[in-house]
């Protein structure tokens, strides 16, 4: 049965894997983890190439992300009570991390009910796309890598991550951190320079 899957997967290539990860940023209740990890198993790209590949994974993502983000902008009165109380939790983490909620909580459950939460705060589409794409690029490239280590073994996975959790999350929390910094400084500069221009623009 298994070897009956990843025959399958093989013969649909990576335009399957694309759909998965469509499917995955569409909030769909869908086990796109084990499926993605398949994919690097039966692929074997490389480092170079996943990192190509997973390009057009976080795009895939990216772009069926919108649907739960324009339901939460436009339908939030109409949501179900099941999914309301997964909103919660998100409206809390988004209060306390702002739009940066959005890259963080990618590589989580909690990442399918940031998109709702983006629209309803009618967070900016392009800073809502160019966050999530930080987000899952990451994540989408380390699946691949990790599914080609361990043979597309998820359970093999689980155990691993289980021992080296703390390391990967300060990892993962290091990149963001420096990304935001990154972000910050550039703001100020920019907030320096412009007064700066405008007073020369007043004395000429």
């Amino acid at each position: 049965m298994v070897q009956q899957f990843l025959e399958w997967l093989h013969v649909i290539g990576l335009p399957g894997l694309f759909l998965v990860m469509f499917l995955e940023g569409s909030s769909l209740p869908f086990p796109g983890l084990i499926i993605v990890l398949s994919y690097g198993y039966i692929i074997s790209p490389g480092y170079l190439n996943s990192a190509l590949i997973a390009i057009g994974m976080s795009i895939s993502y990216c772009l069926a992300s919108l649907i739960p983000y324009y339901f939460g902008m436009k339908l939030e009165r109409y949501f179900p009570n099941k999914l309301k109380k997964g909103l919660k939790k998100a409206i809390a983490y988004f209060n306390r991390y702002g739009i940066w909620s959005i890259a963080l909580s990618r590589p989580f459950g909690i990442g399918n009910y940031i998109s709702y939460v983006a629209g309803i705060s009618r967070v900016n589409i392009y800073k809502y796309l160019i966050l999530t794409f930080i987000g899952i690029y990451p994540w989408s490239y380390v699946m691949i890598i990790l599914g080609d280590y361990f043979n597309g073994n998820y359970e093999a996975l689980k155990r691993s991550l289980s021992s080296y959790s703390i390391y990967i999350y300060g990892a993962v929390v290091v990149v963001i951190l420096m990304i935001i910094l990154f972000y910050n400084n550039n703001s100020k500069q920019e907030k320096a320079v412009w007064p700066d221009k405008k007073e020369r623009g007043q004395g000429s």
